[in-house]
Order: structure tokens, then C-alpha cells, then sequence
């Protein structure tokens, strides 16, 4: 499949869309998703959003069924008073967090022969995709461990998190559980 820059993409892997903003390689594309992250992904983890006339079929009887059938969905209201009570469950689940680890090694398989700033791409890059889907299931904590080191990516998360989510709130997580090297980020809607 063939992709440009400019292309609305859906994400195979994982929930989300978003706009392809630059093809780096033959196998992978920069993607700015419906959060405003900028995320490096696989072409071969996108799918081109269609266009409602990419399903369109020739036989006009063919289309007014599916219109008859969409219509009938739509007034059928079981399935979206069913989401209504699942989510009204889901603001209630108590202690809901999620955790990630941005040691490199959880990452990737290997990293030698990588210099700091691509290694802090790929970390970054996990981040913003893990709090996109944080965001996506709405989660309330996220615990984002980034180790002690120099304080580099611990400074880049912090900054992303002041950037685009100003009012989210982050401190250093508990240090019992994580050590020094993590933060907690409370996602407020």
C-alpha cells in the first residue's frame, strides 16, 4: 500500500487515527495522531481511512438496503444505552493506572550502535503513544517509569506534559513502588 504525506490513517495495532505528516523509510512513517502526538510508526500498522464512496458497490438496490439497514441501526438504541452503562462502570473503577517502562531495553531489542537522541526518540515516541492510549481508554493514572540517569527524558516527558496537557497533574510516583526514577500523571478531562 502507498502512502503521502497528508494521508488519514487508521492504526491497526492500537485504537486511534491520525495524519501522516512525513515518510522517514520504505517501512516507516511519522503520524500525528488524534492527540496531537507526533508518533513514528510502521506502514505496515496504518490503514488508509476510505472515503464513504470507497464503499460504495454499483447496484443502487444493493446501496438502499445498506442505507435501510444504517437507518435501522441508528434508531436501534440497546447497543448504545448498553455503552452508556459500561462507561458510567469505567469513571467509577477505583485505583485505575496504568504503567509503562521507558528503560530502553524494554523497548527494542537491541540499541547499539544508537546515539542518545534516537534512543530518546524511540522512548518518547512509546510515551506519547502510551498516553494516547491512556487518554483514548480513560484512564485516570499513569505511571511513566524513565529511570534516574540525567534527567533527560524525565525533562522531555514533563515538557510534553506542560505543552500540549497543561491541565493534567504529574509528580514523582511513589517511591516505595517505583524508586526515584518515575513520575505519576492524573489525567483530567
Amino acid at each position: 500500500m502507498s502512502f503521502k504525506v497528508g494521508d488519514k490513517v487508521r492504526f491497526l495495532n492500537a485504537d486511534g487515527y491520525g495524519t501522516i505528516i512525513s515518510i522517514l523509510d520504505l517501512s516507516r512513517a511519522e503520524v500525528k495522531n488524534e492527540h496531537g502526538f507526533e508518533e513514528v510508526l510502521y506502514l505496515k500498522e496504518l490503514v488508509l481511512e476510505g472515503a464513504q464512496e470507497d464503499y460504495q458497490t454499483d447496484g443502487s438496490l444493493f446501496n438502499d438496503e445498506i442505507k435501510n439497514k444504517l437507518r435501522a441501526d441508528k434508531n436501534t438504541n440497546s447497543g448504545t444505552d448498553l455503552n452508556k452503562k459500561l462507561n458510567q462502570l469505567n469513571k467509577f473503577t477505583p485505583n485505575q493506572r496504568l504503567i509503562i517502562d521507558l528503560h530502553i531495553e524494554k523497548l527494542i531489542d537491541s540499541h547499539s550502535g544508537m546515539s542518545n537522541f534516537q534512543i530518546l526518540n524511540i522512548q518518547m515516541s512509546h510515551f506519547k503513544s502510551f498516553l494516547s492510549s491512556a487518554i483514548a481508554k480513560k484512564t485516570r493514572k499513569v505511571v511513566v517509569i524513565h529511570g534516574v540517569g540525567e534527567g533527560v527524558l524525565r525533562h522531555e516527558i514533563r515538557k510534553v506534559l506542560d505543552i500540549y496537557h497543561p491541565n493534567f497533574e504529574f509528580q514523582d510516583a511513589s517511591y516505595e513502588e517505583f524508586g526515584y526514577g518515575a513520575t505519576e500523571i492524573r489525567i483530567t478531562n
